[in-house]
């Protein structure tokens, strides 16, 4: 189980993939190997070097990473970074031991993508109770414990995508307790139970119990869209679903999505998608253009 030297000796119980541990020196990218740890109640790892890049998770429990003369707390959702110069300390809190997974890795098809990144401070980034990063990591950790012929290159397109996740949905550890944080999620929550009945942006602010301008500095600061176009998303979204579905009416899908002018409907979905909802249920459902079910 612990074939490498730099994995760590202090954990009740861990599982390991390895892929490659001998990685090529200007090897593009290789992801190395990759695990999960129940750590011990007096787990402490203090490293002034590591051989390779590391990306780790935390899923359960609480701990501190010390980092570049600084103190960070680890829970549930925090993400860190540490590189092959970082100096580093890693210690659990001995009445709720860490649980973490980790993958480690080398090469610029990912470093380059850590340039300007949110991880690149080293300091953690921390996220909102989301299943996306611990699935990501639990399928890394079964691709990497298949060792198929391709294993190699999935683990790389999956540590890509991590990457990117922890980019688009990252935040610091001030934002992720805010007031307005907790705000922003609930308004969230919100909109996507009540997409089909909101309307304007107006809607969505009396129906949140703030004003407009308000919600959109939320969305502003913790959201990569607006408000209003989160609404037409899901909307839109559900549209697609309906008129793959099933061999609905244009009109009808449009009352089910919440708009009472099918025109209107269609003018929105052609330029979500681009293309009209006639020409997606024949793209969809293979239809020749003389089938079309206006």
């Amino acid at each position: 189980m612990k074939d490498a030297a730099f994995i760590s000796q202090q954990v009740v119980s861990g599982e390991y993939y390895f892929l490659n541990l001998r990685p090529e020196k200007h090897s593009p990218g290789t992801v190395v190997c990759g695990g999960i740890e129940q750590c011990d109640p007096h787990y402490r790892i203090a490293r002034n070097r590591f051989k390779f890049h590391s990306i780790e998770y935390v899923s359960a429990g609480q701990g501190e990473l010390g980092v570049n003369g600084k103190r960070f707390p680890l829970r549930c959702g925090a993400v860190f970074y540490y590189s092959p110069t970082t100096r580093h300390e890693i210690t659990t809190d001995p009445a709720q031991p860490l649980v973490k997974h980790f993958v480690d890795f080398c090469g610029s098809r990912f470093t380059r993508l850590l340039k300007k990144h949110p991880l690149a401070s080293h300091e953690p980034c921390y996220f909102s109770p989301t299943p996306r990063i611990r699935e990501i990591f639990t399928n890394l950790q079964q691709s990497g414990r298949e060792a198929g012929l391709h294993t190699q290159n999935i683990c790389a397109c999956l540590l890509e995508l991590l990457i990117l996740q922890v980019a688009e949905n990252a935040l610091s550890p001030d934002d992720a307790e805010s007031p307005a944080h907790h705000t922003y999620e609930r308004c969230r929550q919100l909109i996507t139970a009540q997409f089909i009945a909101l309307h304007t942006l107006r809607d969505i602010g009396e129906a949140c119990h703030i004003n407009a301008p308000y919600l959109c500095r939320l969305f502003k600061r913790f959201s990569s869209e607006s408000p209003y176009q989160m609404l037409i998303r899901l909307k839109m979204r559900h549209a697609t679903d309906l008129l793959n579905g099933s061999p609905a009416l244009i009109k009808q899908v449009a009352k089910a999505t919440g708009f009472s002018d099918p025109y209107h409907f269609s003018r929105v979905f052609k330029k979500t998608y681009g293309v009209s909802p006639s020409a997606f249920l024949q793209s969809a459902h293979r239809t020749a253009p003389s089938e079309d079910a206006t």
